[in-house]
């Protein structure tokens, strides 16, 4: 198997500067091919990596169906084709080279180069059929993998339950954090001792992080409870908050500076990190 990222997922993740991308939302893409088979060629692709059709999910599908089919009234509208050709292709017997999951929206004119060659004889007579169409039955996956909506309510309980719980630890580093910081800074201004107040410092610094980092949970738990609520492709329960980010994102616990200098850290952790350095300097001066 090759270890080389999937050139798909590069242009869902817009890293390509070269892809010719028409649009992108947060589950599907749509771009010109490198090399396209008539005016107009576009690719759509679900932004999650998926190898084979058959491996999307019931939501995913729908997605993915309504991107291809307003792709194609788009493409028609814009070019005028002839007709169009709606491709996919699952598995390398089907001329499938990449393994991402994707369709061709192929515009087609009567004199155009494309040629799609089909056998001149059926592949089964009448009887075979009939016994195909029986084991195809009978292996049909009928209904719906969908969550019923009261599995997705108590999914939006938890993750509310989660997004409750940063938010409380994040009033609770506040609270833990005044009196440390009011006893090595007051003990540092009376007996002029710079090094406690550095130690009140590294405090600071230490409950900032945290803080920071409980915001940016508390965020991205928020974001997934938007994706839940709305009904995208996050599976039943799921309490992962990268699903709800694009394809191929993580979320560490190493705040971003825009959750550093957010209102609920930065106006609380700026004056006193500001505050413990202007009393470490003056009592290393005394």
């Amino acid at each position: 198997m090759s270890n080389d990222p999937c050139p798909f997922c590069i242009i869902v993740k817009g890293e390509d500067s070269s892809a010719r991308v028409l649009y992108r939302d947060q589950d599907v893409t749509a771009f010109f091919p490198l090399m396209p088979a008539t005016r107009g060629h576009t690719l759509v692709i679900p932004n999650r990596h998926v190898a084979e059709h058959v491996d999307l999910t019931d939501a995913e599908s729908r997605q993915l169906g309504s991107a291809v089919r307003r792709t194609a009234i788009g493409v028609r509208s814009a070019v005028s084709p002839d007709g169009i050709n709606i491709i996919q292709s699952t598995g390398s017997a089907a001329t499938q080279t990449i393994p991402h999951v994707h369709f061709h929206v192929v515009p087609r004119w009567s004199d155009d180069d494309v040629s799609l060659v089909w056998p001149d004889r059926a592949a089964e007579d009448p009887d075979a059929q009939d016994q195909t169409l029986a084991l195809v039955r009978s292996v049909l996956p009928f209904g719906s993998s969908d969550v019923s909506p009261e599995d997705r309510r108590q999914h939006l309980s938890f993750i509310q339950a989660v997004v409750t719980r940063m938010s409380q630890a994040s009033s609770s580093a506040k609270t833990w954090l005044l009196p440390i910081v009011t006893l090595t800074y007051g003990y540092a201004v009376t007996k002029q001792q710079w090094v406690v107040a550095v130690m009140g410092l590294i405090a600071v610094i230490i409950f900032g992080v945290l803080d920071a980092n409980y915001l940016k949970q508390e965020r991205a738990f928020r974001k997934l409870y938007d994706r839940v609520a709305v009904g995208s492709a996050i599976p039943a329960f799921s309490m992962n908050p990268a699903l709800a980010g694009p394809a191929g994102a993580k979320v560490n616990y190493w705040p971003d500076w825009e959750d550093l200098r957010s209102w609920a850290v930065a106006p609380v952790y700026g004056p006193l990190l500001l505050g413990g350095i202007a009393i470490a300097v003056w009592a290393h001066c005394q």
